[in-house]
């Protein structure tokens, strides 16, 4: 169902999805001091209660795959191999010193702010990283997919220490979280979800007087419509609370692919679209290709100037891309 969608954006929505669903998806994993630093640790804290941690070194993270890894130090030369955690580094000033797919930071418009205040290695896809362009950044930790771990880890461990985390979909806090303990920056973390939980929140009260309208999240590819439940666009009690269309599709599912018939039925008063390749290039081509068409002009979102676009990492659910997101869905609504 989902061959043709080869996209970055595809591997962050659909493709790590499925693969987490084999290793598990955490709300956070866990840091104990060590002896030498608190030697009243002997359990495991929860990520909430970490901050009284915070920049204790050596300590002891123990990652997705329930691995103890032991960090001397805080770490100063990460290599990222999971592009959809780009944000969660950014967000705490942690700029990776090599990193898989930073194409990424062109195509998306949550990244391209940082392109220019780090210097990144490119090491090439992060299902086939390249380990002597690796090897020459020399990094202190490895921070990896745990999907993939079994496929290339063990060959990484002999570089660095190697941390694997979750897919996190939908749970961008847990993962910022976990970051903030790999990092030594707990409180930093807290400071930044507070901020976007208040972004959000206050968002959703100006939103108040839309509550009798619908809305849609389309993303839109070669002939191809998907409509996407994005969490922070519906959800009630952590997102804009959002109303969807009465027949819309499963909102316990990420998302379906449709017909443009399909979107027609239900025909929501605003429609976001974004390219499910991960492309506002190639987004441009989609709707110059839908001006002609009957159907997709019959759209009352499309008649009455409703239709606007997104960023495409509104779909990998990072912080990120949620931020812009709300501050996207805002300016365009209200204004």
């Amino acid at each position: 169902m989902m061959k043709k969608l080869m996209g970055l954006v595809l591997s962050a929505v659909l493709l790590t999805g499925a693969l987490a669903g084999c290793t598990g998806t955490s709300a956070g994993n866990s840091v104990t001091s060590t002896p030498e630093t608190n030697p009243a640790a002997t359990e495991t804290t929860t990520p909430e209660a970490s901050s009284g941690t915070e920049a204790a070194w050596p300590r002891t993270y123990v990652d997705e795959l329930k691995r103890e890894i032991v960090l001397e130090k805080k770490p100063e030369k990460a290599a990222l191999l999971f592009f959809r955690n780009f944000e969660h580094m950014f967000l705490l000033e942690e700029g990776p010193a090599a990193a898989t797919e930073v194409n990424m930071l062109d195509e998306w418009a949550s990244l391209t702010p940082y392109k220019e205040k780090y210097d990144i290695a490119d090491i090439g896809s992060m299902r086939g990283p390249n380990i002597e362009k690796l090897l020459e950044t020399e990094p202190d930790l490895i921070i990896m997919f745990s999907g993939l771990y079994e496929t290339y880890g063990e060959e990484l461990e002999k570089i660095a220490p190697v941390i694997t985390v979750a897919a996190n979909e939908n749970n961008w806090k847990g993962a910022l979280r976990g970051y903030g303990e790999i990092f030594g920056k707990e409180e930093k973390a807290e400071s930044e979800i507070s901020r976007i939980e208040t972004l959000i929140a206050d968002s959703k009260e100006q939103l108040a007087d839309y509550s009798d309208k619908t809305f849609g999240v389309i993303m839109l590819g070669d002939k191809q419509f998907w409509a996407f439940t994005t969490q922070f666009v519906f959800n009630e009690e952590n997102g804009l609370g959002l109303n969807p269309p009465e027949n819309y599709v499963d909102m316990g599912t990420k998302g379906e692919e449709i017909t443009l018939e399909a979107l027609a039925g239900m025909n929501p008063d605003y429609i976001f679209v974004a390219d499910i390749n991960g492309s506002s290039t190639t987004l441009e081509k989609y709707l110059k290709d839908l001006e002609s068409n009957s159907v997709w002009n019959s759209l009352d979102a499309v008649k009455n100037g409703n239709m606007y676009a997104l960023d495409s990492s509104i779909a990998a659910g990072g912080p990120l891309g949620i931020e812009l997101g709300v501050r996207t869905i805002m300016e365009n609504i209200l204004n």
